[in-house]
């Protein structure tokens, strides 16, 4: 029988919906709700059958109050780190949507209080659970990889920036493309080949100056100690949304091609699913549900979670060096 752990929902905007998913999934108990917006916190308890929660604008008062053994954090970007350190602080386990930090000095203190907590924190990298990356992975890192590339190609326009008022903003986004659509496919190509040492990064706002103060383009070079070396291409500013793809040139000369979808090695399909089973939007896969069940597996074990701060902070640390990049090289 499944451990039921009390679980809190900090932010009840349009992520928050995977994450009930994952918990009623996972058979939790969610035993509170927050948001700034109450009216929100409503629609989350009619939409999922669930009782009534208690509800809550003010997070600090929720944790105090409910003493929950788990919160999930699923706000707007800035707000992630300080509520994480103060849930790790009251010995709270984290499950926080990505990025679990904007800024070297939030990465810092996240890490921190990861350190000193007896709590865990996990960060919601879901796609590392996809089962096409993970066999693309398995077989990636068998043969060797002599080179690799990634590319995000979206639509996001002005209305969607107009949803947030945090919303393409360096104060509270803490960027455009990298930080928020694309982190999720860096991160894939950072975990199976290796963290580089070294990035040359150019970004630009090429489709909504005047809209956004960030990025909506990206390119990077990444070299790795071994001498291979991937590269990334993401932009917001195309006219509709594509999947993400990773391809790997493996050392046995090997091409393979991988999306959410499917898995392509020398034109051969080796692997293909249907996303039929994503909560939200399609673009968000439905590694959520798995990556639920197996944080909270691993609290009940006793185990570490495989995503946890440190493991989350390298993806963090490779998109802040490309925004201070700016065509120079930096070492990571």
């Amino acid at each position: 029988m499944k451990q039921a752990f009390r679980v809190a929902v900090i932010g009840c905007g349009a992520i928050c919906g995977n994450h009930i998913q994952g918990l009623l999934s996972a058979e939790q108990q969610i035993c509170a709700l927050c948001d700034v917006d109450l009216s929100q916190c409503e629609r989350i308890m009619e939409k999922y059958g669930l009782p009534d929660l208690p509800v809550y604008t003010d997070y600090l008062q929720l944790l105090d109050a409910e003493r929950p053994d788990a919160v999930h954090i699923c706000t707007p970007h800035y707000l992630h780190a300080e509520m994480t350190v103060a849930a790790l602080e009251r010995g709270i386990h984290v499950l926080c949507e990505k990025p679990m930090a904007i800024s070297h000095e939030q990465l810092d203190r996240v890490l921190a209080a990861a350190k000193r907590s007896t709590a865990q924190l996990g960060v919601c990298m879901q796609n590392r659970y996809e089962p096409t990356i993970l066999r693309a992975k398995e077989l990636a890192q068998s043969e060797g990889i002599r080179a690799a590339y990634g590319d995000v190609v979206w639509k996001r326009d002005a209305d969607y920036y107009a949803s947030g008022d945090w919303r393409g903003t360096w104060r509270e986004e803490g960027g455009g493309v990298m930080i928020n659509q694309a982190l999720h496919t860096l991160d894939l190509l950072q975990w199976i080949c290796g963290m580089p040492e070294r990035v040359v990064a150019h970004i630009a706002n090429d489709h909504l100056p005047g809209v956004i103060e960030v990025e909506d383009t990206a390119v990077a070079h990444f070299s790795c100690p071994n001498g291979s070396s991937f590269h990334f291409f993401a932009t917001t500013a195309c006219g509709a949304t594509f999947p993400a793809h990773l391809r790997f040139y493996l050392n046995s000369k090997k091409k393979l091609h991988a999306e959410a979808s499917q898995l392509i090695l020398d034109g051969e399909v080796l692997f293909s699913k249907s996303s039929g089973d994503a909560h939200g939007k399609a673009v968000w896969g439905a590694g959520h549900t798995l990556l639920i069940s197996d944080f909270y597996r691993c609290i009940g074990e006793g185990i570490p979670f495989p995503i946890h701060g440190e493991e989350a902070a390298k993806v963090i640390r490779l998109i802040l060096a490309m925004y201070g990049s700016n065509g120079a090289p930096i070492s990571l």
